[in-house]
């Protein structure tokens, strides 16, 4: 019997793979209480596994200003949901219509920005259709995409200063950008459960 197209998946083999990962892992419950959300969107172009990256403009009231980080924002009592508050803050700060271009897989583990330890921030993993235009607003400086199979050979130590203080890191080194902290836990997450690193 032929399956009506509404109900055949846009999604690639890789990705249904992730999904079906991310629903069968321990990461953290849906209905959790969190202050902020991020994004990772996921393109499959030729069974070559991309993720954009975003570069925060410089900010004197801004704790991540000049960071690599991820699409994403604190919630707004408007939001109602998580999920709105990622697919707000990923219109406004990179112009990716979640809602029409990207196909939700999952969640990874709540976490904890170092220089916010308070806040409780949810990283969703989105599939995307085709690869969407990007059109970056006041917040960010730059977005460009990496490649997830090539970060564990960029891995490296960086010095960065956290709170006035100067420390060595773990990182990522992407055309000669740091991406440590936050954003580096989440991506290690991502990788571990695409299999692309092991697991500790």
């Amino acid at each position: 019997m032929v399956q009506p197209l509404s109900n055949i998946s846009s999604l690639s083999p890789k990705l249904l793979a992730l999904k079906n990962s991310l629903l069968g892992s321990n990461t953290s419950s849906r209905e959790e209480k969190v202050e902020a959300g991020v994004s990772l969107m996921i393109l499959d172009e030729n069974d070559y596994l991309e993720t954009l990256l975003i570069q925060r403009t410089e900010r004197h009231d801004d704790p991540w200003s000049g960071q690599i980080g991820l699409p994403g924002g604190r919630v707004k009592p408007s939001d109602g949901t998580i999920r709105s508050t990622i697919h707000r803050e990923v219109l406004e700060e990179v112009g990716v219509d979640l809602a029409a271009d990207g196909d939700e897989l999952g969640a990874l583990s709540i976490g904890h920005p170092i220089r916010r330890l308070e806040m409780r921030v949810q990283p969703w993993v989105y599939g995307l259709k085709r690869r969407p235009s990007v059109t970056i607003g006041p917040e960010v400086s730059s977005a460009f995409w990496v490649s997830l199979p090539s970060l564990p050979l960029t891995r490296t130590a960086s010095q960065v200063s956290i709170r006035g203080e100067h420390r060595t890191v773990d990182c990522f080194l992407v055309e000669g950008k740091v991406v440590w902290g936050y954003t580096y836990r989440v991506l290690t997450e991502l990788l571990e459960v695409l299999g692309i690193i092991a697991r500790p």
